[in-house]
């Protein structure tokens, strides 16, 4: 099992040394070499530590046990996210000068990353999982991170509280929803943070381009040991890994000063870059209530079920690599509209709003296709 594990034990230790020297702060010039310095950095490490954190894995019993519900069909190790989650923070903590914003944004997704591993090895119920997400806000809001609505007074303020809480929670669990096939929510956390930073650099937001770079790299290093088609995946991303991922992109989201040109632009901006995954939470959560499948809040957190969008794409006839493609496509294509959305006029910016509506429209048919086979 160790070889089996530890394919190429040189080569992964190799990639771990290296990975933590290009961490290092060095006297880089330019955009892009310091851009692909940090990616690199966080790929090389993940990469390095998948091994040895799928043998603690086998180790502590964190399996995913195959099911009728699963796609899988072998006992897999499900806390391959450990690793994401150290790359990330090596190379954020040897490269940032920590603002209050970003030890918030940092803080409050170790502190769901921890309770998500807990929940991946022994299994929390719903209320202690959504408890702890809400200590994670406090924390993220007590350091200055939260939606501005522009409105004033202390009903300003909870406004802003509330629909921060509703993004970050809403788009954390609407990542996690998505983790049900391999490769999917490391590809589609990769392309929203690629697609964050060109919108961060299309901004002027030379330090949020930075910081998506990290995050994208971390996600990259990961699927060699996922994205795996001819063979099983060595390691799922697990709780630890899609919330941890869904929660720094969320806040890192709240974060930026996504257009200086009016709020439509600032906010629809991201919605569209992360519309995919509303769309498939927003999709699932309404056909699940018209089943009676789901009843209360805690129901919709533990439901699982086989009827997101990648389920449906192969329903459709559609293989795992070819649905991850088509979703991440989305993605893609949606995050364009976003980059052209921002330096566009407001009639362009109801265009482009528009056509999202009407392609997610399209979506949902061919989705109500799929369910009726």
């Amino acid at each position: 099992m160790a070889q089996q594990l530890l394919d190429y034990p040189a080569m992964r230790m190799s990639a771990l040394v290296l990975g933590v020297l290009v961490a290092l702060p060095w006297p880089l010039h330019g955009l892009f070499t310091q851009g692909a310095s940090l990616a690199l950095a966080a790929a090389l490490i993940a990469y390095g530590l998948m091994p040895y954190v799928i043998a603690f894995a086998h180790r502590i019993g964190a399996l995913d046990v195959p099911d009728a519900r699963r796609v899988h069909a072998v006992v897999t190790p499900r806390i391959g996210g450990l690793a994401v989650i150290i790359a990330v923070n090596i190379t954020l903590f040897l490269n940032f000068n920590y603002s209050l914003e970003l030890k918030g944004v940092c803080l409050s997704a170790l502190i769901v990353g921890a309770l998500s591993f807990w929940d991946d090895v022994r299994e929390l119920s719903a209320s202690i999982k959504l408890l702890g997400q809400m200590i994670a806000l406090l924390v993220l809001m007590a350091c200055g991170v939260h939606i501005d609505v522009g409105f004033h007074g202390w009903w300003g303020n909870g406004l802003e509280y509330l629909i921060t809480a509703l993004w970050i929670i809403g788009i954390t669990n609407a990542f996690n929803f998505l983790d049900g096939i391999n490769g999917l929510a490391a590809s589609l956390a990769t392309t929203t943070c690629l697609l964050m930073g060109l919108l961060a650099w299309h901004t002027g937001q030379t330090y949020m381009l930075f910081l998506c770079l990290a995050l994208a790299g971390g996600a990259i290093g990961f699927l060699p040991d996922n994205a795996r088609y001819n063979t099983p995946a060595r390691s799922f991303l697990g709780d630890v890994g899609s919330t941890y991922l869904g929660w720094l992109m969320a806040a890192v989201a709240v974060m930026g000063d996504w257009s200086s040109d009016g709020a439509i632009k600032a906010y629809a901006a991201p919605i569209l870059i992360f519309s995919v995954m509303i769309f498939d939470m927003i999709h699932t959560t309404i056909a699940r209530i018209g089943r009676g499948d789901v009843r209360s809040l805690r129901a919709w957190i533990e439901y699982v079920g086989r009827d997101h969008l990648h389920h449906r794409l192969m329903a459709l006839g559609f293989s795992q690599s070819q649905a991850v493609i088509l979703i991440v496509g989305f993605s893609c294509m949606m995050g364009l509209s976003a980059l052209a959305l921002v330096k566009g006029t407001i009639f362009g910016v109801w265009l482009l709003l528009s056509q999202a509506v009407l392609f997610y429209i399209i979506l949902s048919v061919l989705m109500a296709r799929a369910a009726s086979r």
